[in-house]
């Protein structure tokens, strides 16, 4: 994937498969979005139907957009790669991007664990199967 400029990687364009790809995808929930809505306008048609003709339409828009962040992450990747010398370049494009936003909990947000000492714990916590009965009974 690297060329003649030192090693660095172009970025990801939009090509003719792709967008062949896409528009069947698109075309093929519009298509199926047309034929939920004729079975709702027939004589056996449900609201099941008419849900889902409406549902279909999102379902090729949810393509389209993640098609586009796709990209935008591919290219964001690239572009990290491009511009670092370290093998740890998603970290520093992340450092770059969110370390300003750091932030703390309240110690007086959560309320305070509960505490309890090992023989408390040891006796709330005694197996009871297998222990031997009191009855007098032999087993066979």
């Amino acid at each position: 994937m690297s060329d003649s400029n030192g090693g660095k990687r172009q970025r990801k364009k939009v090509r003719a498969s792709h967008v062949i790809f896409l528009s069947v995808a698109v075309l093929c929930t519009i298509g199926l979005a047309w034929w939920q809505w004729a079975r709702f306008q027939s004589g056996s048609g449900t609201f099941q139907n008419l849900g889902y003709a409406f549902q279909w339409p999102l379902f090729g828009a949810f393509f389209i957009f993640a098609y586009r962040k796709y990209m935008e992450y591919e290219n964001d990747r690239i572009d990290a790669e491009n511009h670092s010398d370290d093998p740890d370049f998603l970290y520093q494009a992340d450092a770059e991007q969110f370390d300003p936003q750091t932030t703390t909990i309240d110690e007086d947000f959560l309320p305070p664990r509960p505490t309890i000492d090992v023989e408390t714990f040891n006796e709330l916590n005694t197996p009871r199967r297998g222990a031997p009965r009191d009855s007098g009974e032999s087993t066979p």
